[in-house]
């Protein structure tokens, strides 16, 4: 155990900033609480996540699924069951055409087709399973 020995200012009252400081802290902790409880409010709502580069946002959007995946808020696209029927058709383009489709894949490798088809028949997987899922898109 050591000696420490502070020297402040005469014109500060350091009780009072003490005070001040402690005050402000237990209101952090209490704000970190909030932030906990809304956090496992949020974890415990999310039936599923998956994720794609945007890299193949130039893919999505040649066979007709960027809007529908990166901004389906945007073309009024609110809950999963409302995606399936774009998502069977882009599926289906993409499957029929491949060749066409892997000119889109990213240049810097990655992102590629195959990963694309897979993220799509994911998507459509969890729609199929969350018909009245709330969607939510971030990227």
């Amino acid at each position: 155990m050591g000696l420490d020995l502070y020297f402040f200012k005469k014109d500060i009252n350091i009780q009072e900033v003490r005070n001040n400081i402690s005050n402000l802290y237990e209101k952090l902790r209490a704000i970190q609480e909030e932030i906990e409880q809304a956090e496992d409010i949020y974890d415990n709502a999310k039936l599923a996540d998956v994720n794609i580069t945007h890299n193949l946002n130039k893919m999505a959007d040649a066979v007709g699924l960027y809007e529908v995946l990166w901004k389906p808020d945007e073309i009024g696209i609110t809950t999963a069951s409302q995606m399936i029927p774009f998502l069977e058709k882009g599926i289906k383009k993409l499957r029929e055409n491949p060749e066409k489709y892997k000119t889109f894949n990213a240049p810097n490798g990655y992102g590629n087709y195959e990963d694309f088809v897979r993220f799509c028949d994911s998507v459509l997987h969890w729609c199929n399973k969350y018909p009245n899922s709330v969607i939510e898109a971030n990227g």
